[in-house]
């Protein structure tokens, strides 16, 4: 349910997103750094690097804890941080500056720049995928598979081509091209390839060349080195020992290495328009590009993903920019273009997203003082308008297709029509969510809090409804289907579970004419092993590799699926026996319990699942 579950509480931080200040905003730099010093040590971070930017200015650079928590090296403006899919916004760029010196056009056919890469995609022929839909998370792609994700550090040297020829299941269209927004980084990977291609040369020196050292980032990297490693923060899961440097293999999506101080170019030429001091980078059209989608069939409007850039709309205001993450670090940069001011927030931690938040929070509030901002305000829309978009949706664009099948399980929406307003709650109700979608007009809504548009409606050709929150993809379907795609999974799996607290019973059974439990024990035991394996090799980082744990969810999974039919034969043999009503009910709810559960997994390929080779 994770990854269902994250989507549906990003809907409740934006509805719950403040009005203003909890407390009044620090009214200094000093006060603010006290401020973010007291997350970081409630929440253990060891340190934040922060840059505050007021139109062509840099208000304030510097850090606030410790990069080294064995050396107590402190953070400064010139800390290196791993600014994970921060890189994503840099190689955006080289492709507008280079559409600019037309030398590329985003609307180019990735088969026919690359025709030598592997890419699936059956609607070829009437709608290819471009450079611009690597580029928006409109291809379709999944996201990196298990064994494309992380390596040792050679694989920072290794040719893209390589990289892209190690799993190509990864790119492979799963709906319409454009249809869908899914972020993907293998996208980047490719886009990275077409850089070079275009070029002549290694992404890395097209990025060094054409972005950062026009921007004056000449601190930051793309690659570790001996002397990158001196500068760089030491990033932590959560205790006190850093966690190792792992390389990532898609790494034209994120392996970018900045500065607070490096990063605060890329708000200046945000707010600048494509100038950052005398430099015009880029022009205004290009800059304005940048921040919308082409490619995507629905627009969310202030939240769009245009090109390696996002909005956000549940802080103080209109917000531009992108975040991202990589083992032991998480970081953020953003820009507000209605109040010209913007920021660089990095944190050496990657288990919490909260203090990441609530230092965002503390530095746009202070960034904000004078300049108040209201929620855009609502459009009167008649009832038949609303109406029209009333009914159930699920989420339909799952980011990791390996988890699909959890995501499925994520309760749908339904959006109610009523007093000239449109309200949405979860199906089934299995947590109390009401929350009022404020109309702006065009199809486009807003949760309460939010300061932009981020909800927008569609009907495609079929006459199938759908909309999207943020960039989360919700389509159509009858409310029984909600329901039951939420319930019957997770009741079955409780059920399950039951077959574990049979052992006793199962091992008193020794008459021949007794009803026995062994097939129930082994899928209960099978439902409660699997995720736990599966959790033990992503602890250990090992989930794309032949190993104990990868090898023991493919046999668990295999066991789940011989002990269900094994339950569900014992069922139908103790029904005519003469036995109690209620132990024969029981074997019967049993078996079609694990029946059912195990025909939910295998649609989604769980069953006998290889992860060294997925």
């Amino acid at each position: 349910m994770k990854v269902g579950a994250v989507c549906l509480a990003g809907i409740v931080a934006l509805a719950t997103a403040r009005t203003a200040a909890a407390e009044p905003p620090p009214p200094d730099v000093e006060r603010l750094r006290s401020a973010i010093a007291q997350v970081l040590a409630r929440e253990h971070v060891p340190g934040a690097g922060i840059a505050l930017v007021d139109g062509d200015h840099i208000l304030w650079v510097g850090g606030v804890g410790v990069a080294d928590r064995a050396t107590g090296r402190p953070v400064t403006g010139d800390t290196l941080f791993r600014a994970g899919s921060i890189t994503k916004s840099v190689v955006s760029l080289a492709f507008v500056r280079l559409v600019e010196q037309g030398r590329a056009d985003l609307r180019a056919r990735v088969a026919d720049l690359a025709p030598e890469l592997a890419i699936g995609n059956r609607w070829a022929a009437e709608q290819p995928i471009t450079i611009a839909h690597l580029l928006e998370h409109t291809a379709g792609f999944d996201d990196m598979r298990p064994n494309e994700s992380h390596g040792p550090l050679e694989i920072e040297a290794m040719p893209l081509g390589d990289v892209l020829a190690r799993n190509p299941g990864s790119r492979v269209a799963r709906w319409r091209p454009g249809s869908r927004f899914s972020y993907a980084n293998p996208g980047y990977t490719v886009a990275g390839y077409l850089l070079e291609k275009l070029t002549g040369r290694p992404y890395e020196d097209v990025l060094a060349h054409e972005i950062l050292a026009p921007l004056g980032m000449t601190g930051a990297a793309l690659r570790l080195t001996p002397e990158v490693d001196a500068r760089l923060a030491r990033g932590y899961a959560g205790g006190d020992d850093p966690v190792p440097y792992r390389a990532i293999y898609h790494r034209p999506a994120g392996n970018l290495m900045a500065s607070p101080r490096d990063l605060a170019a890329l708000v200046q030429l945000g707010l600048g328009r494509g100038r950052i001091g005398r430099t015009q980078l880029i022009s205004p059209a290009g800059m304005a590009r940048i921040e919308r989608s082409e490619t995507a069939w629905i627009d969310s409007g202030d939240a769009s993903y245009g090109l390696g850039n996002y909005g956000d709309v549940s802080f103080g205001a209109r917000i531009r920019g992108h975040n991202g993450g990589v083992d032991g670090f998480l970081s953020s940069y953003g820009y507000l273009p209605d109040r010209g001011v913007g920021f660089v927030v990095l944190i050496n931690s990657w288990h919490c997203f909260g203090a990441l938040r609530e230092i965002q929070d503390l530095v746009v509030d202070y960034l904000l003082v004078g300049l108040p901002t209201t929620p855009p305000p609502p459009v009167r829309v008649p009832d038949a308008e609303l109406r029209r978009w009333a009914g159930t949706y699920h989420l339909a664009a799952p980011r990791h297709q390996l988890f699909a099948f959890l995501e499925r399980m994520a309760p749908g929406v339904e959006l109610v029509a009523h007093d000239g307003r449109l309200w949405l709650a979860l199906v089934p109700a299995i947590a109390p969510l009401e929350l009022e979608l404020v109309p702006l007009g065009d199809d486009r809504f807003r949760l309460p809090g939010a300061r932009g548009s981020h909800i927008a409606f569609r009907k495609g050709h079929d006459g199938q409804r759908s909309f999207v929150i943020n960039r989360a993809y919700f389509a159509e379907e009858p409310r029984a289907v909600a329901w039951a795609l939420c319930a019957v999974p997770l009741a079955s799996v409780v059920i399950l579970w039951t077959g574990v607290a049979l052992l006793p019973i199962a091992l008193r059974r020794r008459s021949r004419r007794s009803p026995r439990y062994g097939w129930q024990f082994l899928a209960g035991l099978c439902v409660i092993a699997a995720p736990r394996l599966l959790n033990a090799a992503a602890r250990a980082r090992v989930l794309g590799e032949f190993n104990l744990y990868t090898l023991g969810v493919c046999l668990v999974t295999v066991a789940l699926a011989v002990a269900s039919v094994g339950a569900a034969v014992h069922a139908v043999r103790w029904l005519r026996p003469p036995g109690h009503l209620v132990g024969k009910l029981y074997r019967v709810g049993f078996g079609l319990a694990a029946c059912c559960l195990t025909a939910y997994l295998a649609a989604y390929g769980i069953i006998g699942i290889r992860l060294w080779s997925y």
